[in-house]
């Protein structure tokens, strides 16, 4: 991802495929946002999918792969100091 200001407050984890999922924040936008790498190595073409568009939200992610094989993702909503959790389906969706 390279459209404005972003990869703040980054966290990995490793889908049931083997490929990297970052989670992070968009500064310019305030967004949380989640890149599906399409390699091991992370090259090529991600899926990148804002997961959480109110603003001023995605600070300090934290992601996992739940049992389902699925991300869950906490992060902090900067705008009214909560905690805030998006449990995925599959990327692209929230869940």
């Amino acid at each position: 991802d390279s459209t404005g200001d972003v990869g703040y407050y980054t966290s990995i984890a490793i889908g049931d495929n083997g490929n990297p999922i970052i989670s992070y924040l968009d500064f310019t936008n305030g967004y949380l946002k989640v890149a599906a790498c399409a390699n091991v190595n992370c090259t090529g073409t991600s899926e990148i999918t804002t997961v959480d568009s109110t603003a001023n939200v995605g600070g300090y992610t934290s992601i996992a792969i739940g049992d389902s094989g699925n991300p869950i993702i906490s992060y902090l909503d900067g705008t009214n100091g909560d905690l805030k959790v998006a449990a995925m389906w599959h990327l692209g969706l929230p869940q």
